[in-house]
């Protein structure tokens, strides 16, 4: 097994041991083929030691050449005399070298008495698995986000909170090294449910497109929303007919296009609750929005102008009518050169790769959003333990390894050293000919435990210049650490919920005959469901937040 620049955080002697062993000094990058330090520290210390000179040596920070090694004697309030399996869910589809990787990550942990194992849930049927994950006992740590599940389940008591007594008897690594600041952006009802990614970056969706099919009709570039739909539309008119291949080969719903039109028009959210996202047009990052300016996302004149051009869309044969239920992401779709287009972040280009490397296939990006992307966002995504763990303790102090041990946590994120990627120097790595059976950054996993970016030496050119201007031009939410508790009207935000999940994805896919109809008649079910109440809760905790700031 390759460990780059493994730095024991034993005793001195230990360090001295290694660097013996691996004939190198203590800041050489050369990788060293050994087991988990925890292995030599446990020979030199004894296991029943605990805890205080494991810490000896530990950098200040989480940062590239500040390299952490993670050692049972960290974990003295952690059971590990029995062997354990901790299980993972993640949001996605497993990639081809999963297993080689998880058996990697296992021998790394065997000091640690424990084993790694994961349960994908695919883009095309988590929405209904991942609620039901969370009832088995088979769950011991799993993906959430805004948009995946956080604040329904947390309000569902599906995860475990973590207070501040539980992260440093089981978590001292991440006691130490996670940014404070980081949890305002996660927290439900002003309590701790997931460790969030560890770094802030801009966000922002964009659109990638068939630049040779664009060409072939003529289609030069995009600037703006309607320059795309004219692309959409000319292919699902003129080339959908003669290969097949859809424009937008849509699946289950719209909601990263959403975002590309949304973000077009400063629409920012206050709330991000599954579906049930709460509004405002953002202006400045010292501008907090009064709590009469933020309304549900769908009474917004914006979602309605989306939803005609969707129904427009749909109605040209852009997407497959049978969309709703597509088990093809459109991600996938425009892998396999199904789909003409697809809305999605920086990882749309390891889709872009793989559809280039047929013949004759061009592929272009573009930002048609407005010029102020979201910026400092830590709370893209995070990891939870479940409550219907049968081994919390455990879990915690893998998830505690995965986030902040340098080995594991590369190894989750990148792959296996010499397979997947290379190092080229302590900053840049280069991807191999098998970089595609285990995607970089291609695991739900990934986005939660990231605490600095390594860069890719060969990264698409393209994808250099997007994410440079979108870091350049991004602006920090001014509602970014609001926190809305709605676990005393729960029963109404399940109720809501419920209502939404029946109209939204066809709305969003323009699969409904009467937009105006649909939207009023939702919004008539969802004021009988209790949406005032749910709102008057909201506008009471927000005015209080919007007093402290």
């Amino acid at each position: 097994m390759k460990i780059k620049r493994l730095l024991s955080l034993g005793i001195a002697v230990v360090l001295a041991i290694m660097t013996t062993a691996c004939g190198t000094s203590g800041t050489d990058s050369t990788p060293a083929k050994a087991t988990n330090s925890a292995e030599v520290a446990q020979s030199e210390t004894g296991t029943g030691e605990t805890g205080t000179d494991a810490f000896a040596g530990l950098p200040d920070e989480l940062d590239i050449g500040k390299d952490v090694a993670a050692v049972p004697e960290m974990y003295s309030n952690v059971d590990l005399s029995k062997s354990v399996n901790i299980n993972i869910y993640m949001v996605g589809d497993t990639p081809s070298d999963w297993e080689k990787v998880a058996e990697e990550a296992n021998e790394y942990l065997k000091p640690f008495n424990t084993t790694i194992s994961a349960t994908f849930l695919s883009y095309s049927d988590y929405t209904t698995l991942y609620p039901l994950a969370l009832q088995g006992e088979d769950c011991d740590i799993i993906y959430t986000a805004g948009w995946c599940f956080l604040g329904s389940e947390a309000a569902k008591g599906s995860f475990v909170e973590l207070t501040d007594d539980f992260m440093n008897s089981y978590m001292p690594l991440t006691t130490k090294y996670q940014h404070s600041d980081s949890y305002a952006e996660v927290m439900v009802g002003g309590k701790i449910y997931c460790i969030p990614q560890n770094m802030t970056e801009a966000s922002q969706k964009f659109v990638a497109i068939r630049q040779d099919l664009a060409e072939k009709y003529g289609i030069t570039e995009l600037k703006t929303w309607d320059d795309y739909m004219n692309y959409l539309l000319t292919i699902a008119e003129q080339e959908t007919p003669e290969s097949g291949i859809y424009a937008y080969a849509a699946a289950t719903d719209n909601n990263e296009l959403w975002d590309v039109y949304r973000e077009g028009y400063n629409v920012r959210t206050a709330v991000d609750n599954d579906l049930l996202d709460l509004t405002y047009i953002y202006k400045d990052e010292n501008t907090i929005p009064a709590a009469e300016d933020i309304q549900l996302v769908y009474q917004t004149d914006e979602f309605r102008g989306f939803c005609d051009d969707m129904k427009k869309l749909a109605d040209a044969g852009v997407w497959s009518r049978s969309a709703l239920t597509n088990s093809v992401t459109d991600d996938e779709a425009f892998a396999a050169l199904q789909g003409a287009s697809v809305a999605w972040n920086s990882s749309v280009f390891t889709y872009i790769k793989t559809a280039e490397q047929t013949e004759g296939v061009e592929c272009a990006v573009y930002d048609l959003a407005s010029d102020k992307p979201t910026a400092a966002a830590y709370g893209n995504g995070g990891m939870a333990i479940a409550s219907s763990s049968r081994n919390p303790e455990r879990a915690a102090m893998i998830l505690d390894i995965m986030e902040n041990d340098t080995y594991l946590n590369q190894l989750i994120i990148l792959g296996i050293e010499g397979v997947h990627y290379e190092m080229q120097d302590e900053e840049h790595y280069m991807e191999t000919d098998k970089a595609a059976d285990y995607p970089i950054w291609g695991t739900s996993a990934s986005w939660a435990i990231k605490n600095y970016k390594l860069t890719d030496a060969s990264m698409d050119p393209r994808q250099v210049a997007i994410e440079a201007s979108i870091e350049e031009r991004g602006e920090t939410s001014p509602t970014r650490t609001f926190a809305f508790d709605d676990s005393e009207i729960s029963e109404y935000t399940a109720a809501i919920k419920n209502i939404l999940n029946d109209y939204v994805p066809s709305l969003q896919l323009g699969l409904t005959k009467d937009i105006d109809g649909a939207l009023d008649e939702m919004m008539a079910k969802l004021e009988s469901a209790g949406l005032q109440i749910y709102m008057d809760e909201f506008v009471k905790q927000y005015n209080a937040w919007v007093a402290e700031q």
